[in-house]
């Protein structure tokens, strides 16, 4: 099992690093109140420039995976060999991963994104970083080229994969990891049961409702996503991930419909 013992002295994250994430301007997501909203989600600049606030009030307990992600991504952590964020958006983790990461240790952090938009606000999150991070404008399919990695991410990523290009992907990056490297997946998934799937669905309703979000802007973010986020089974995604050739694969999140993944190498 890979430790931090990798790596020299990386102390734990502290409550005040965690909350300066916030520090760069936030945008209130209003896309949905407009009648001109969108009816294709799409990464665009209208959406990059509220991304942040939109996953923050969208996916329950964000942060609290985000912290987990870094952790395992420092136990993983090991010189000379790079961390990926496969579909960084606006560069949060990345901003955590350079805070927790010191320079020293000599592990390459890399963001890949298929959005000009996002990685402009990335750039710009990032630019007082304590760890330098390279971006790589690209989109997420078997041909990408990684360099030899201990610690691959995937944020609510996979999900806006076709499922069809799925399975090469994920036996590519599991090709680019390092014996002992380790695979994070956070995933919004189905559930194997009907009905508690659509209770699930009711109860991510209600999460939203809280954050402010109305009946209206829920619907219609629902029907922009339709065919463009296709969710799986977790039973679907955890065969895809030991199809690929890993065979230490857990549950390490878990909220109603959705799930984080640690696969090992």
């Amino acid at each position: 099992m890979p430790t931090s013992s990798r790596l020299p002295s990386i102390r734990p994250t502290t409550r005040r690093e965690r909350i300066k994430r916030n520090e760069t301007t936030i945008h209130k997501d209003d896309i949905f109140l407009n009648k001109n909203s969108p009816t294709k989600f799409e990464f665009n600049s209208g959406v990059a420039e509220v991304f942040d606030d939109m996953l923050e009030r969208s996916v329950p307990l964000y942060r609290e995976c985000q912290d987990l992600t870094v952790n395992w991504c420092k136990r993983l952590a090991t010189p000379d060999r790079c961390v990926y964020d496969l579909g960084c958006s606006t560069g949060s983790l990345l901003l955590l991963l350079g805070e927790s990461i010191p320079t020293i240790s000599r592990v390459p952090l890399i963001g890949v994104d298929n959005s000009a938009a996002m990685l402009s606000k990335a750039r710009e999150k990032l630019k007082n970083s304590p760890n330098s991070v390279d971006f790589i404008k690209a989109n997420l399919d078997a041909s990408f080229s990684f360099n030899d990695s201990c610690a691959i991410v995937m944020n609510y990523t996979l999900q806006f994969i076709p499922i069809e290009n799925r399975a090469p992907l994920l036996k590519k990056i599991y090709e680019s990891l390092i014996p002992g490297g380790g695979f994070i997946l956070n995933e919004k998934v189905l559930s194997e049961n009907e009905l508690l799937g659509e209770t699930f669905v009711e109860m991510h309703h209600d999460f939203k409702k809280g954050h402010g979000y109305s009946k209206m802007e829920i619907s219609k973010k629902r029907e922009a996503l339709e065919n463009v986020l296709v969710p799986l089974k977790l039973s679907k995604t955890i065969t895809l991930v030991r199809e690929a050739g890993f065979t230490a694969v857990d549950i390490f999140f878990k909220w109603n419909n959705f799930a984080g993944l640690i696969a090992l190498k």
